[in-house]
């Protein structure tokens, strides 16, 4: 059986083998400081330091051997500290004070500073430079050596920029990026044209494998069979060997270019045995994208990152480290949202504390969506409430058969009226507010329920006493509670579908939510209609029932329900002081309370309040220019006689230009999260990429699958993909 490698044309002149990559090597201890190393992760978190992706420092090799994917690294990648960044004083400095100025990196543009190294490399000479000076001499500073004599700094490095072995490696560094871009051949294929016809052959049959496998990832299709192994059949129309093998044999019945390649042991070779049991947590970031009318906010999805531990040192590191990796820069973190659990909340040992530990600036925002959840979480508290919905589900539990839904469903059939619902709904068991789906669907239902419950009282069997019992349950209690619940939930559905936009920021949350306690405190002092309107749809459904709408009984020492003193006797008052008045009050209390710390946030302020804003978030600003900045803006949206709703209005009126300072707290307050729907979105994308038959998948390629699976909008062509993988190092020496 030939060999893979025996189909790609291969670099007849043998070279040494490639270099492991640095990073993957690094990656396992990028969150610990190099004098910790004994430590376990997240034993200790004052001594976390989180050092940087793509360090310089990372490539310096006794052997200087780098491959072609870490120079280019170095040459274009390689980490720059952000301007705000804090320069350690070192050792041999600490009698002037002196440190590494920031300013160097814009005035020797070859230039780098080594957080790891502590000190400064040559980007071109750490990659090119292979001796120095006059007689071959031994490399030493700015090559092999960091530079940390910030007092000679400028008088070394104008003499450096002169020397000859620097001129050349920059040189080398041009050339070599021109050649890995593609911009111009290299020598050898310059000088070797079956070099190229190699690489045009092996790209050509590459080609539709990748854009296969990127199909395969957009539609979420598992890749792999359980006979995935060996050569493809190409001759059996009736054996199974996998989805990405079945496509490849459709597709190559009129290619033998392909067919010639494929003949031979498959390019995927792994399996799956058993279910998964790991924990993984996503990371997603709120950015903002655009200029001028054409902004938007963004919540996009960066990686999974499977985790060991629930404590919130781990997940705070776990966190950083998975943005650090992704190459964001957490110097410009400005707000963090999670649950409220209190791993991640905890005032001392949670998320959010850690993390404000270290960026002070990344205010915690409780996810609203789920504060609207507990808030009517706890207003559902109520007996009446309570146990109106317990009924309900159990309804929908007792009709979830195939022969009792089909019963249902017979006597949907058979009446006048065929309604658009044809079965009961659960209800949701994380977002209360969607259960008014479910009670709204047993509203239109409610008659044929009750058809079908007498029809199943007269069966000979255990059914007939659950339908007595589920009937006998649906009292005046029930009819009333039950429309009870259905307008207070309408009243929070929109908020809910609305807190779950992307587009929406925590100002314009905070505005609806006021107008959501608002409604509900309108209807809490015009109760007297509303109550009318809810009565009469409850007597109609006792009307089914063939029943009257009574009060319970009165004792002068009940004490397990409701016993109040009236002097009234009419139903319709009971059920308004027992029901209808406690449930609304406890809904309006609930949302208040939930919404109150977000509320703080835009509570109205003085000037003091925005000084202190201005230097907490821009304290490299003057104050009197951004406070007569903040005065021209007032009189600018006075003069256009508008009031923005929410922070991205505001922004398409505020020019960076005029206004820097209040163009960039209206870009923080946009960032601020608002809820963590897009990550909940991610684990329901999750669950379709990670199946059952893909359960052993590791890291690297769940998160490759994924992002094809998310990011379908982004084109990636198959071409893209073989520069990579050109770029890369490999086993097999396959010219592309």
């Amino acid at each position: 059986m030939k060999r893979i490698n025996e189909y790609f044309s291969t670099n007849t002149n043998k070279r040494s083998p490639v270099p492991t990559n640095p990073i993957a090597e690094e990656e396992s201890s990028l969150i610990y400081d190099t004098n910790h190393e004994s430590e376990e992760p997240g034993t200790s978190s004052s001594n976390v330091v989180m050092s940087r992706v793509n360090d310089v420092g990372m490539f310096i090799k006794v052997d200087r051997n780098l491959t072609d994917y870490e120079k280019h690294i170095v040459l274009t990648n390689a980490w720059i500290p952000p301007v705000s960044y804090s320069f350690p004083i070192l050792e041999p400095n600490k009698k002037q004070k002196l440190k590494f100025q920031h300013h160097w990196l814009t005035t020797y543009s070859w230039l780098l500073y080594s957080e790891i190294k502590s000190g400064a490399f040559c980007r071109f000479c750490v990659v090119f430079a292979k001796c120095g000076g006059v007689g071959n001499q031994k490399l030493g500073f700015l090559s092999s050596e960091p530079f940390n004599n910030w007092k000679k700094a400028k008088e070394v490095f104008n003499k450096h920029s002169l020397l000859e072995y620097h001129k050349t490696a920059a040189l080398k560094a041009d050339s070599f990026l021109s050649v890995y871009s593609k911009k111009q051949k290299s020598i050898v294929e310059a000088l070797d044209d079956d070099r190229t016809k190699q690489i045009i052959a092996n790209r050509k049959r590459l080609l539709p494998i990748v854009e296969y496998i990127i199909l395969c990832g957009k539609q979420e299709i598992a890749l792999r069979g359980h006979r995935d192994f060996g050569p493809i059949d190409f001759t059996s129309l009736t054996k199974n060997e996998g989805n990405f093998r079945e496509i490849l044999k459709y597709k190559v019945k009129d290619d033998d270019c392909i067919r010639s390649f494929l003949e031979s042991d498959s390019l995927l070779a792994d399996e799956t045995t058993d279910i998964s049991v790991t924990e993984q947590l996503t990371i997603c970031v709120r950015y903002l994208s655009g200029t001028g009318n054409d902004v938007q906010i963004n919540e996009d999805f960066i990686k999974f990152v499977e985790i060991q531990s629930l404590t919130g040192v781990d997940l705070a590191s776990t966190i950083l480290n998975g943005l650090n990796v992704s190459g964001i820069n957490c110097d410009f973190l400005y707000g963090q949202g999670y649950d409220g659990a209190a791993n991640m909340s905890g005032q001392f040992k949670g998320v959010k504390s850690i993390i404000q530990a270290k960026y002070p600036k990344a205010l915690y925002v409780h996810c609203v969506a789920h504060s609207l959840n507990l808030a009517v979480s706890s207003a559902c508290d109520l007996q009446p409430i309570r146990n109106c919905l317990g009924v309900i589900e159990k309804l929908y539990c007792y009709f979830n058969t195939p022969k009792r839904k089909n019963a249902l469903f017979e006597t949907i059939s058979n009446s006048d009226l065929i309604p658009s619902i044809k079965s009961l709904k659960r209800l949701c068991a994380t977002r209360w507010i969607q259960r008014y789906d479910a009670v709204n669907d047993f509203v239109q239902l409610f008659p044929y329920v009750v058809v079908s419950l007498e029809t199943m009282s007269s069966w000979k069997d255990v059914t007939a006493v659950e339908a007595n019992m589920l009937k006998n349950a649906m009292d005046s209690e029930f009819l009333i509670s039950v429309q009870i619940i259905k307008v207070l939930f309408s009243y929070g559905l929109p908020l809910c579908k609305q807190l779950q936009s992307k587009d929406i920021d925590l100002k314009e949350m905070v505005g609806l939510a006021e107008d959501n306690v608002n409604a509900l405190k309108r209807l809490r002092t015009n109760i007297e209609p509303e109550l009318k309107k809810i009565y009469n749809e409850a007597q109609k459904m006792a009307e089914v029932l063939d029943f009257q709408i009574v009060v319970k009984r009165i004792n002068k020492r009940q004490i397990n329900r409701a016993n109040p003193s009236l002097s009234s006797e009419e139903p319709e008052d009971y059920f308004r002081v027992t029901i209808c008045i406690p449930y609304i009050d406890s809904f309006i209390n609930q949302l208040e309370l939930r919404f109150l710390e977000h509320h703080n946030i835009f509570k109205d302020s003085n000037e003091a309040d925005f000084e202190s804003l201005v230097s907490f978030y821009l304290s490299n600003n003057d104050l009197s220019t951004t406070l007569g900045e903040l005065k021209m803006w007032k009189l600018k949206l006075a003069r256009l006689n508008v009031k923005p709703s929410n922070g991205i209005d505001a922004l398409k009126l505020c020019s960076p230009v005029i206004f820097p300072s209040i163009h960039v707290l209206l870009k923080i307050l946009c960032t601020l999260p608002v809820s963590t729907a897009t990550p909940e979105r991610m684990f329901s994308n999750l669950k379709r990429v990670k199946s059952y038959l893909r359960n052993t998948m590791k890291e690297d390629r769940l998160n490759g699958l994924t992002m094809l699976s998310v990011y379908r909008n982004i084109n990636l062509t198959p071409e893209e993909v073989i520069d990579k993988l050109g770029q890369n190092p490999r086993k097999i020496d396959i010219v592309l």
